[in-house]
């Protein structure tokens, strides 16, 4: 199929340079090279977007998760960080503190 476009003249200078470079041999292949491309990119952002309602549907599916109680959480959290200090109150880390 024959189509005419117009381009910007700034589009049209940068369609003339990638012909002139080499890599593509007329004005037409450097459009569908970019069509093609474009069309991939959409392609991609649809799937992209699908996956992402999935896992929306999948969040809403799975229910109410609760209240969380934050402070208990937190001690929890604290009593555990003490514990793997040791008596010592020594380095967490599982590292020599002499290194």
């Amino acid at each position: 199929m024959k189509m005419n476009v117009s381009l910007s003249e700034d589009l049209a200078h940068f369609v003339e340079a990638k012909v002139a470079d080499g890599r593509y041999g007329s004005s037409s292949e450097v459009i569908r090279d970019a069509l093609r491309l474009m069309e991939k990119v959409e392609r991609q952002e649809a799937e992209k977007l699908a996956s992402l309602r999935l896992a929306w549907q999948e969040g809403i599916d799975s229910g109410d998760a609760g209240e969380i109680d934050f402070d208990a959480l937190r001690q929890k959290a604290r009593a555990r960080f003490l514990a793997a200090r040791g008596p010592d109150g020594g380095d967490v880390s599982g590292g020599d503190a002499d290194a």
